[in-house]
């Protein structure tokens, strides 16, 4: 068993991390991989209810394509009926799921692979919209610390509007309905 057999490739890989506690916490996460080859793997970790449960010394990951899961994920926690099944967290159209040894060390995780499952496999052109909206997530979730990021939310933004599909423009709508909550100065 390999991380390469989840579908997870030589560096950054966004994915959908989950960690329990009090309740279900999803929340976009780039795990990096080194050796797709190997069981190890790991992540940059910032203060949140994710780093808080991770403590706990579990992660749990899916590998999906869903935009609009991304978008929430990045502001919010999914709510139940996201989930396909809750034990183990598999998030409806998942492609994989898997679960990590989680062992924080100084605002880093290092993971390893227990185990996890396949679970669906689909052929899937790289679509510039949703790698986009990926970029665009990631600076939102940074503005409390650098607001100035605001102008390559916009920019990524403009791509997602021109490249993107239905859905990644559909997830698009979430990111900015969360962040005209957060910063109504937006």
């Amino acid at each position: 068993m390999k991380l390469s057999d989840f579908g997870f490739m030589d560096g950054i890989n966004e994915v959908i991390g989950i960690t329990i506690g009090k309740w279900i916490n999803t929340a976009p996460l780039g795990i990096i991989v080194e050796n797709p080859e190997s069981r190890f793997a790991k992540l940059r970790i910032y203060p949140s209810h994710t780093k808080e449960n991770l403590k706990r010394g579990v992660l749990y990951v899916n590998v999906i394509h869903d935009p609009i899961v991304f978008a929430i994920s990045a502001f919010d926690d999914l709510s139940e009926d996201w989930f396909e099944s809750v034990d183990p967290p598999i998030i409806r159209g998942a492609l994989s799921w898997c679960e990590f040894k989680a062992c924080l060390r100084n605002g880093w995780v290092d993971l390893e692979l227990l185990k996890g499952k396949v679970l669906r496999k689909e052929l899937r052109a790289v679509n510039r919209g949703f790698n986009a909206l990926i970029e665009a997530l990631v600076h939102a979730t940074r503005l409390k610390q650098n607001p100035k990021l605001i102008e390559k939310v916009r920019y990524y933004a403009e791509i997602v509007e021109k490249c993107g599909g239905k859905r990644e423009r559909e997830a698009l709508k979430v990111m900015w309905n969360y962040l005209r909550k957060l910063y109504p100065s937006i």
